[in-house]
């Protein structure tokens, strides 16, 4: 068989640990070999990222956002993602789940800011040193917006009726905000330079980040977020942005950052930050975008590859941390929608794609395991890293009926939501190909077919008209 398909992928190396108590780790690289390995845009395609100097693919599910600060859900997931070869988690900074432990001690009952709790911090290396033993990746978020906000801030550490750090009187910090982030920010995210200048809460959150980075930075497999879903001024993010960027550069060390914003449209201004400072950005969280459902789904990513190709920073990773199975308007939750979007973000040339958590998306339910185990087995046939998005080789098409990524001239793979039939059309040098068909449900190939060119197109109908169906077509 002609080889164009089978281009090795890099896949998870998943080495067994006894996690126990997690308080052994291995050795994290040097500082040489760390920035060797480190995860960056590949070089030949910047759409992809690189690790060790390979391109990789990022495909995960977990089922939590802070899986490190629940340590016997940590070590389910990362046994489940050694078995259908996920390799990509998230990692919220936050405390706010039954179970966590909060990264500051409490002195008289009081969170003292000036001394950290060595539990959390152990919990954070704990995960970082798994994914890092399994080739997988972390991408953290440094603030998790929804920690400063109702209920959850009455029991904050920087709340300032919580600590014996910050008074209440030096502040903007007010001990009760009963807001959504989407109705008033909390003047928590004030505390920059530029804004509000609050030096004392300042100190303590550089002391906070500067922690996490220590933890972090050794690492090569970390991503950094700034954010979760934020609506903090744009002066926030580039601050933190800056110093994380900052705070590497000390320790002779290169990162990838970003920042989500809260913004389901990705076209928003609100976006824009991200995009127009690439000396602080290097890659781009959509995630917001997988609110959108079907062929606005699709159309916004391309939207955004456009946009990003055609700015200063150029052509970078696309990120989708979290991908939700959750549907707008108070409707119920659809698993087939959540698969929808995860599948479109690899056929829309992302870097990245994974299963929010439950309930709002499928985590590392059985059917994401297999989902995930059914891509490696496609992709391992198609070399997705010299390909590209490619909607106008499609015709006799209807909305979200098909999606095409290729290698022009060469070599396609299609991915057919619910089935459905289309026009491949093709250079007109070509004279013969044949189709593959693949059902993710099964995680198998049937076997080739002749695939007819005619008028220069290939007519593909899928083998069923229920559940997703996959193609490579190679033409010669």
């Amino acid at each position: 068989m002609n080889t164009l398909f089978t281009r090795t992928i890099l896949f998870p190396i998943f080495i067994l640990v006894v996690f126990g108590s997690l308080a052994s780790f291995a050795k994290a690289p040097s500082v040489e070999q760390r920035e060797k390995e480190a995860i960056k845009p590949w070089s030949e395609n910047a759409w992809y990222w690189s690790y060790k100097g390979e391109p990789v693919l990022l495909l995960g599910g977990s089922d939590e956002d802070n899986l490190f600060n629940k340590p016997d859900m940590m070590k389910d997931n990362f046994e489940k993602m050694k078995a259908c070869g996920a390799n990509y988690i998230r990692s919220t900074l936050s405390v706010r789940d039954e179970g966590n432990v909060y990264p500051f001690k409490k002195i008289n009952g009081l969170f003292d800011l000036e001394t950290f709790n060595p539990e959390y911090w152990r919990r954070l290396e704990a995960s970082l040193d798994q994914a890092y033993q399994q080739d997988a990746f972390v991408q953290i978020e440094l603030w998790a917006t929804f920690d400063h906000y109702r209920e959850y801030w009455l029991k904050h550490p920087f709340n300032p009726v919580n600590n014996r750090s910050i008074s209440t009187d030096a502040t903007a910090m007010k001990p009760e905000w009963d807001f959504h982030p989407a109705q008033k920010r909390n003047p928590f995210f004030f505390s920059f330079p530029e804004m509000n200048n609050e030096t004392t809460l300042l100190k303590f959150q550089k002391a906070f980040v500067t922690k996490a980075l220590d933890v972090a930075l050794p690492y090569p497999n970390v991503l950094y977020c700034m954010d979760n879903e934020t609506r903090a001024p744009a002066g926030w993010s580039l601050f933190w942005g800056r110093f994380v960027r900052e705070e590497a550069r000390k320790r002779g060390l290169t990162v990838q950052v970003t920042e989500m914003y809260d913004n389901w449209d990705i076209r928003a201004d609100e976006h824009k930050p991200i995009y127009m400072n690439p000396d602080v950005f290097s890659f781009m969280e959509v995630s917001q975008n997988n609110w959108q459902e079907g062929q606005t789904h699709y159309d916004r990513l391309l939207w955004m590859r456009e946009t990003l190709a055609n700015t200063p920073g150029g052509i970078r990773p696309m990120s989708n941390v979290k991908v939700y199975h959750r549907l707008g308007g108070n409707r119920p939750n659809d698993p087939a929608v959540g698969i929808e979007r995860w599948m479109r973000n690899v056929f829309a040339g992302c870097a990245s794609t994974r299963f929010h958590r439950p309930d709002s998306g499928l985590g590392l339910a059985p059917e994401a395991q297999s989902l995930i185990q059914a891509m490696r087995t496609f992709m391992s046939d198609f070399d997705i890293f010299h390909s590209k998005p490619l909607p106008d080789a499609l015709s006799e098409r209807d909305d979200n009926e098909a999606y095409c990524l290729a290698i022009e001239g060469k070599a396609y793979a299609l991915y057919f939501p619910t089935g459905g039939e289309v026009n491949l059309n093709v250079p007109a040098a070509l004279k013969s190909g044949f189709a593959r068909w693949f059902n993710p449900s099964t995680g198998q190939f049937l076997s080739p077919k002749q695939a007819d060119i005619k008028d220069h197109a290939i007519r593909l109908q899928s083998p069923g008209m229920d559940g997703p169906w996959l193609v490579l077509v190679e033409c010669r």
